[in-house]
């Protein structure tokens, strides 16, 4: 079967999904997956692509993604990939609900090794209850520019119409947030999320933030999200309190969780290699892993074939209309 991509955007999220379809290429030649073609930022998506099976790759600022979402299908591509988030507010959540072709969100973690192991764990009833799931998002680079003021800016963020208003948050908080509600099996939440501005680049970018999320049965949710951890990496961590144990999955440690038992803490390490690139454990890409996989079960949809589980538009909405809901609390 022959696959057609197109892509809009140049930066470290396009280059993600180029090499994603290298290796996917590699992985399943009868897949005839061509080169795909990159479209200029801003291009708008009036044509019905010429070639079989046109999947658009969309990887342009944040706000532009819901449009360049609605172009694509008005344009007659069969499938779409949007880099996170699929859109920046609760109106155009209302746009995309219509949507029917395939959309594929590209929340990489959820898809890795460790969060996909907690939640077949969490469906065997290996924790028992669920408490509540707690964690992290800390990177640095709001402090780093603070220090060094010369430091190369990001245009396109700094500009709340194509950044949509918000940076650490709607940046790197979805990530976490999306990874928390598939870990509970529920899109759908209340809550808060507190705001700091401290070390920002411009007033709307946000750089500091508490969530503090309420599912149901009491169940809460809990991060610490940030751009602005001084000597933070990329510090993404998760952890499910259970009643029966607790379990832990690290981005800097992706092949490996740490479960924890009583006054016990043991290392459980992977050992499957049928995720992302299938390599074997410790040997994988980073957080190119889940770019890839989302992007086989996503052609594999394509194709008539089960794709699984992956975070696809409609129930990712769900998430984000719960996500722009949270009661804000700003200094």
């Amino acid at each position: 079967m022959t696959l057609s991509p197109f892509l809009l955007g140049r930066g470290m999220a396009g280059r993600a999904f180029q090499k994603s379809l290298v290796l996917l290429a590699l992985q399943h030649p009868d897949w005839d997956i061509r080169p795909a073609v990159v479209l200029g930022r801003g291009r708008k998506l009036e044509f019905p692509p010429p070639t079989p099976n046109p999947l658009l790759l969309i990887a342009n600022p944040h706000g532009l993604h819901a449009r360049s979402i609605l172009e694509g299908v008005r344009a007659g591509f069969k499938a779409i990939a949007v880099e996170k988030p699929a859109c920046v507010n609760l109106e155009e959540v209302e746009l995309l609900k219509p949507v029917r072709i395939p959309v594929a969100v590209a929340h990489g973690y959820r898809q890795m090794w460790g969060v996909q192991t907690l939640k077949a764990m969490l469906e065997a009833g290996e924790f028992g209850e669920v408490i509540s799931i707690e964690g992290r998002y800390w990177q640095s680079s709001a402090a780093q520019k603070a220090l060094d003021p010369s430091a190369q800016p990001h245009p396109w963020k700094n500009d709340p119409a194509l950044s949509g208003g918000s940076d650490a948050l709607m940046d790197i908080g979805v990530h976490w947030v999306e990874a928390a509600a598939f870990l509970m099996g529920e899109p759908s939440f209340k809550g808060t999320a507190w705001l700091s501005y401290a070390n920002a680049e411009s007033a709307h970018r946000d750089t500091h933030v508490h969530l503090n999320l309420e599912f149901s049965k009491g169940r809460r949710a809990l991060a610490s999200v940030s751009k602005t951890l001084h000597g933070a990496a990329n510090d993404f961590e998760i952890t499910v309190v259970g009643a029966k144990q607790s379990g832990t999955w690290k981005f800097m440690e992706p092949d490996g969780l740490w479960l924890g038992r009583g006054g016990s803490r043991t290392f459980l390490p992977r050992k499957e290699n049928t995720l992302g690139s299938m390599q074997p454990p410790f040997h994988g890409l980073g957080w190119l892993e889940g770019y890839l996989e989302i992007l086989r079960r996503l052609l594999l949809e394509l194709q008539g074939q089960d794709g699984g589980n992956y975070p696809e538009l409609k129930n990712n909405l769900k998430v984000l209309e719960s996500l722009f809901s949270l009661q804000r609390v700003e200094p």
